[in-house]
C-alpha cells in the first residue's frame, strides 16, 4: 500500500509538470510563429505541436514561476524539430531539456491546373491551399498576385504547391525581334525601333541596335517587345 501511494503522489507530481512544460513550449512557438508570420508574409497560420519523452533525470514537480527557454540556437525555421532548455527563474539547479516539434501550416499557392513549362500563369490557374511547412516549402507564396504573369520552369501537376524555385519571368523579348525603345530625359520623351540583340526579361538590362542609327544601346526590359534605354555607347 505504502509504495502503491508514493508512485500515485509521484505521478501527480509529474501531471503538473508536464502542463507546465507543454505550455511554455506552446507559448515559446507561438511568439516565434508570430514573428515568422511578419518577416515571411504567411497567411492564416497555425501550428499543432509533440513534446518527446522527457528525460529520466527531470525535475521532481513543477516551478513556482513561469519557465524561461534558453538555448534556442539555431534559430526556428518553422518546421522539424528543436531542442529547448527550460529553467525556473528562483531555483538555479532547476532545468530540463526537452525535443519538441512544431507543425505549422498556412496558406500556400497551388497549381489549380496542369502547368506546362514555359506557360505564362493566370490567375485562374491558381487556387490557395493550406499547406504543412516543411524544407521543400520554402519560398511559397502566400497570394496569387505574386504568380500571376511568371512561367513555370518545368511541367507541374495540378493541385501542386508553387515556390519561388519552380517559377521564373517568362521572355518578353527575344533575340533578333523588333522592339519600341522610348527614351526619357526630364520633360522629354521619343521612341525609336531597334532590334534586340539578346533575350530579356523584365527588368533585365540587354543591348539593342537602333534601328536608324546602327548605334547599340543598352536598354531595360519593360514590357513584351519595349524597352526602356538607359544610355548610349559607341557601336564596337
Amino acid at each position: 500500500m505504502l509504495l502503491l501511494a508514493l508512485a500515485c503522489t509521484g505521478a501527480m507530481a509529474q501531471e503538473p509538470l508536464d502542463r507546465q512544460i507543454d505550455q511554455t513550449v506552446r507559448d515559446y512557438f507561438t511568439g516565434q510563429l508570430a514573428d515568422k508570420t511578419v518577416t515571411e508574409g504567411w497567411q492564416g497560420a497555425r501550428f499543432t505541436q509533440k513534446i518527446f519523452a522527457l528525460p529520466e533525470h527531470s525535475p521532481a514537480g513543477p516551478c513556482s514561476q513561469p519557465l524561461q527557454v534558453q538555448g534556442t540556437e539555431p534559430a526556428w525555421p518553422g518546421y522539424g524539430r528543436l531542442r529547448l532548455t527550460l529553467a525556473c527563474p528562483d531555483q538555479p539547479q532547476w532545468s530540463v531539456q526537452v525535443t519538441a516539434q512544431a507543425t505549422v501550416f498556412t496558406r500556400a499557392v497551388v497549381a489549380a491546373k496542369v502547368l506546362e513549362r514555359g506557360q505564362l500563369i493566370s490567375p485562374a490557374m491558381l487556387a490557395y491551399q493550406e499547406v504543412a511547412l516543411s524544407r521543400q516549402s520554402r519560398g511559397l507564396f502566400s497570394h496569387i498576385e505574386e504568380v500571376a504573369g511568371l512561367s513555370a520552369k518545368r511541367r507541374t501537376r495540378s493541385q501542386q504547391m508553387l515556390t519561388r524555385d519552380m517559377l521564373v519571368s517568362p521572355w518578353l523579348v527575344r533575340r533578333g525581334e523588333r522592339v519600341t525603345v522610348t527614351a526619357n530625359h526630364g520633360d522629354i520623351h521619343a521612341s525609336t525601333e531597334g532590334e534586340a540583340l539578346q533575350d530579356g526579361r523584365k527588368g533585365m538590362v540587354i543591348r539593342v541596335r537602333n534601328a536608324a542609327s546602327g548605334k547599340v544601346i543598352e536598354a531595360k526590359v519593360t514590357a513584351a517587345g519595349a524597352v526602356s534605354s538607359t544610355f548610349q555607347r559607341s557601336d564596337k
